[in-house]
């Protein structure tokens, strides 16, 4: 029987990491007194950004996250852990852990976070929370890019449309005659 328990926690602890590997991205929170019902409705929020919640035992989380070899991250895991394993856009995960965490402060906190590789601690995962979503973002740099293009298109065609002005009182002034100052009084010469 003691074979068949350690073969589940073996398998539970491969499929966890073989999740990790696959998303790269992931937060790390304390769920010590976190209701089912709660952890349920949190999964609910977490559907629409492609992002799931995975509470763990304390020992089976770090054999599952050893493997990712990122310094501190063992000393995260006290107690229950819920890892929530972050889709395409973090951003979007932080947030609604953080805004989760405040609608449930002495349910659940905030531990930290692995992203790209490196562990933030949670003052940072606040930070991320609290930046634009992905399409802002992309627009403001489009906008910043944008910006000196425009200027320089403006100036360029500011100068031909002066060099066209000059072209044209050149033109006038060389195709009318001279004036010969030799006229009678009735006007003509």
């Amino acid at each position: 029987m003691a074979r068949v328990g350690r073969m589940v926690k073996e398998t539970g602890v491969t499929e966890l990491a073989t999740a990790l590997a696959s998303r790269p991205n992931f937060f790390i929170a304390g769920v010590n007194r976190l209701a089912a019902s709660d952890a349920d409705a949190f999964r609910k929020q977490l559907v629409g950004s492609h992002a799931r919640l995975v509470v763990v035992k304390r020992r089976l989380g770090q054999r599952a996250v050893e493997r990712l070899k990122v310094d501190g991250l063992l000393n995260l895991f006290e107690g229950s852990v819920g890892l929530v394993l972050a889709g395409d856009d973090p951003l979007l995960v932080a947030k609604l852990l953080v805004d989760f965490r405040k609608a449930h402060e002495e349910q659940l906190s905030v531990r930290g976070a692995v992203i790209d590789g490196q562990l933030l601690d949670p003052a940072r995962v606040e930070e991320l929370a609290q930046l634009p979503p992905k399409p802002m973002l992309l627009a403001q740099v489009v906008v910043t890019l944008e910006s000196p293009l425009a200027d320089v298109i403006f100036t360029l065609e500011r100068l031909i449309g002066d060099i066209a002005w000059l072209a044209e009182q050149a033109a006038a002034t060389t195709s009318q005659p001279p004036d010969t100052g030799a006229t009678d009084k009735e006007g003509t010469p």
